[in-house]
Parts: C-alpha cells; sequence; structure tokens
C-alpha cells in the first residue's frame, strides 16, 4: 500500500448538513456541516435548503483528521429530514441571508459598473490607447488631456 492510499479512504456515504451560500471575493460558495460538523465550503452548483440533511459522497484525504481535505463527488440527494439543531440551523440561515445580500449588492455595484457612460468612454480611450505604439502612447494621453481641459473653458 503505498502512502498516498493509506491516507485516503475509499468513497464513502456520509449525510450533510446544507448551510447556505457564503461570499468570498465576490464570489458564491456552497457551506456544507459534514458528519463530524465541520464546515466546509464548495463551488456553488445545484439548488439546497439551508438546514436540509441530504446524503453526499465523499472521499477523506485527512488521514482521520477532520480538518483534512475531502473530495465530494457528485450531487448530494435531498433526504427528506432536517437538523434537529435548532442553533445551528439559524445560526446557518443568518449567515446565508448575510452572504446572499453581500452577493447581490457586489453583482448590482458590477452591473451599475457597466452601465456608467463615463466609465464606457474611457474603456474606449483605453481601448484605442493600445492600438498606438508604445512610443506614442504619452503624446496620445496629452491629445486627450488637451480637448478634455478645453471642453471646460
Amino acid at each position: 500500500m503505498t502512502e498516498q492510499e493509506s491516507s485516503e479512504s475509499a468513497r464513502q456515504t456520509e449525510r450533510w448538513v446544507f448551510g447556505g451560500s457564503r461570499a468570498d471575493n465576490g464570489k458564491r460558495y456552497h457551506c456544507w456541516v459534514d458528519a463530524q460538523g465541520v464546515t466546509r465550503l464548495y463551488k456553488a452548483t445545484g439548488r439546497f435548503v439551508v438546514g436540509s440533511i441530504y446524503e453526499t459522497t465523499v472521499q477523506r484525504h485527512d488521514n482521520g483528521t477532520t480538518v483534512g481535505r475531502v473530495t465530494l463527488y457528485g450531487t448530494p440527494r435531498y433526504t427528506g429530514d432536517r437538523t434537529d439543531d435548532d442553533d445551528l440551523h439559524a445560526t446557518l440561515a443568518a449567515q446565508h441571508r448575510a452572504a446572499e445580500v453581500a452577493l447581490d449588492l457586489a453583482a448590482r455595484e458590477r452591473a451599475d459598473k457597466r452601465a456608467d457612460p463615463v466609465e464606457h468612454a474611457i474603456a474606449r480611450l483605453c481601448e484605442l490607447a493600445a492600438k498606438v505604439p508604445a512610443s506614442q502612447r504619452t503624446g496620445f494621453a496629452v491629445y486627450v488631456a488637451t480637448r478634455l481641459t478645453r471642453a471646460w473653458r
């Protein structure tokens, strides 16, 4: 048995609680609470219900510890159960709502920036400047600045 084989267990089915969305650097992740009570974040795929229990197929790469890496396979399957830990459910729901608000706000802010006419004009100038030879870009920048300042008179 190799060292890698001894540190990895075979795939197994576990019951995990879905913890909702989490935000990290503007990206959405799904939070899961595994069978040991460890919170784990995975790429957001699928639609699940916060506080509900799902059967997951996993492979542990943690050598018996609870903090190691765990690979999640396939789509978790709803069991029809929900966590009986009311405090855990409330905490997960609150964190989910906070993440959803933060993600929504970030998306609206990005949309507003895309709709900003000044940003569009600057983006177009940047595109044009990229086509100007490097030795002439300073001259192009001076030309743009001169045109702007003349318009203020």
